[in-house]
């Protein structure tokens, strides 16, 4: 057998409802020569470890945004999903205090105020998403928990949260449009939500209002990141969350060593006959990394992992 081998592995990564399971190979050892990007008279380069100068190819540059975004999403989606926020926040720039075009700036008052409130309270967990609209301008949509009203310097502002109100007013109007019109139509969930100002933030103006529901605000935070990561790369990060967010519990196994070559998932039997595969929610095969992933209900998993197998029909006597 050639000193090249490749191992089969599961990595699971366990949410408060649901397991995530992903299945994949990887090789025994490193065969990648290790390099690092430089720029040589504005034409970005590989310098790899014996010297040797390369030019990046177009895949593969296209190869490496496709996965940073996808890195992106997976991280957020885990966060999203293992942690509760309470408030929804918008922070925008005053033009008349700031240059709110500029990212630097921008960047440098959010994380001062930002900041400022972690050093007055430990409590504070947040996730914030930067956007930058058709103008140039910048602003920052953050989900918030651990904090009161008053910690948060919430003062009512006479508006509520509205879905009909015309898009320029972004979904909010005045309590008593609100009232006279409300029942011309369905309401939403966060309809009638009072809208509150942080007098907290003093380079601009803020809209904070409460999260009726965690599912529907996540759902629709996920649309919103995925469209608008584009806009934010001027940016080091596509998002920004605090340390003290709750995480998920990953555990990486060998499940299967010393493959000649790594064979499609889906053809290895010690995976596709694992009780955790046949009875997960789903199992999408990703051809691209020859992955395959599933999701299955923790109840399920620690049944099955106690030996205990959930009956099926085909199973009963009768």
């Amino acid at each position: 057998m050639s000193d090249l081998s490749y191992n089969l592995y599961s990595t699971e990564r366990r949410f408060r409802d649901e397991t995530l399971i992903s299945y994949y190979f990887q090789p025994n050892k490193k065969i990648i020569k290790k390099c690092h990007p430089i720029d040589i008279n504005g034409e970005r380069l590989r310098l790899y470890d014996d010297g040797v100068l390369e030019n990046y190819k177009k895949k593969d540059v296209l190869n490496s945004k496709s996965v940073s975004l996808r890195r992106t999403v997976v991280l957020m989606n885990m966060l999203l999903n293992m942690n509760d926020f309470d408030w929804f926040w918008t922070l925008t720039f005053d033009k008349a205090k700031i240059d709110r075009t500029n990212a630097e700036v921008v960047f440098n008052c959010y994380k001062k105020y930002i900041d400022n409130i972690k050093k007055k309270f430990s409590s504070f967990k947040y996730m914030t998403f930067p956007e930058r609209h058709e103008d140039g301008c910048f602003h920052f949509h953050l989900l918030t928990s651990g904090l009161t009203p008053a910690q948060m310097g919430l003062v009512n502002s006479g508006k509520v949260c509205c879905h009909w109100a015309k898009k320029k007013f972004n979904s909010i109007c005045s309590r008593e449009y609100f009232e006279k019109t409300k029942c011309f139509h369905d309401l939403k969930d966060t309809d009638g939500e009072t809208v509150y100002n942080a007098t907290t933030f003093a380079y601009g103006f803020t809209t904070v209002s409460r999260i009726v529901s965690r599912e529907r605000c996540n759902s629709y935070v996920k649309k919103y990141v995925e469209k608008a990561l584009g806009s934010t790369e001027i940016f080091k990060k596509r998002f920004y969350y605090s340390a003290n967010l709750n995480v998920p519990e990953v555990v990486k196994r060998l499940i299967g060593a010393d493959f000649e070559t790594p064979k499609h998932i889906e053809e290895v039997s010690s995976v596709v006959n694992n009780p955790l595969v046949k009875h997960a929610k789903g199992s999408p095969y990703i051809s691209e990394y020859n992955v395959l992933q599933v999701k299955i209900d923790n109840e399920i998993k620690q049944n099955i992992d106690k030996g205990l197998l959930p009956c099926e029909f085909d199973d009963l006597p009768f």
